[in-house]
């Protein structure tokens, strides 16, 4: 759950563009959150540097007189107990501090299910001056055979890690399908919320859920590129619309 509130050292806060215009976003919008979830969650990074920037992001805020609390990238050994992706009680949003990466931001807003406040995507019309604008995106949600749960932004992979491993059998929707269990499996997520599935021996489909079934010995499980662990059989992926909500000012 979310990380002590203790008193903060005094960070001085360097200007980073687009700081003023975040942290101006921020306070309206805090005011207009329930009580139930006045807080703003600041997400911040593993290294000290990290925790400098979000000291001091948060000391600004405090003076704007908005209460906030800390949150991990990934939600750490002591943060997963029990349901796993609802909201931080308190926190009614996140705000991505300079310094952390903003797949790493929006991965977190995901993963807790809260909106982000992040800078104007690259090449993003802006809107009325002190308007905010916003979108929602699709996620993909795995749910694995020990009862965890992983999330990609974009895309998974799973690769065998056996050197002669046998047939692998999905069920794409309703459809099953047997596949060389060598192949890599690309699972990818389209803007209308639907998976689309790419696997050499039946080209590609596009589907509402994926239950990777049946497969000899353990995978690797790929998110957005990065490998992230060993995963077996069986495993289901969906696509999540909305689940990623963004506002920029």
């Amino acid at each position: 759950m979310p990380h002590s509130t203790s008193p903060l050292d005094a960070v001085p806060a360097r200007e980073t563009p687009g700081v003023p215009r975040l942290l101006s976003a921020a306070v309206r919008l805090a005011g207009a959150l329930p009580a139930t979830r006045s807080t703003l969650g600041v997400v911040r990074g593993r290294h000290q540097s990290d925790r400098q920037r979000a000291g001091a992001l948060r000391a600004r805020l405090a003076e704007r007189g908005v209460h906030s609390t800390e949150l991990s990238p990934l939600p750490e050994p002591g943060e997963r107990g029990g349901t796993y992706g609802l909201p931080v009680r308190g926190v009614g949003l996140l705000l991505h501090t300079p310094g952390v990466r903003p797949e790493q931001a929006m991965r977190a807003a995901a993963l807790w299910r809260l909106p982000l406040l992040t800078e104007r995507p690259e090449g993003a019309a802006g809107g009325e001056p002190g308007a905010l604008g916003g979108r929602r995106s699709a996620v993909i949600g795995i749910h694995l055979a020990d009862r965890g749960y992983e999330l990609a932004l974009h895309r998974v992979g799973l690769v065998s890690l056996r050197p002669d491993p046998g047939p692998a059998r999905l069920i794409l929707d309703n459809e099953k399908i047997t596949m060389p269990g060598g192949r890599p499996l690309c699972v990818t997520v389209t803007g209308s919320g639907l998976l689309e599935v790419r696997g050499d021996s039946f080209g590609m489909r596009r589907v509402r859920r994926l239950r990777f079934e049946r497969a000899s010995g353990a995978h690797r499980l790929d998110l957005d590129g990065t490998p992230v662990r060993e995963v077996r059989a069986p495993l289901r992926m969906a696509a999540e619309p909305g689940r990623l909500h963004l506002l920029y000012p």
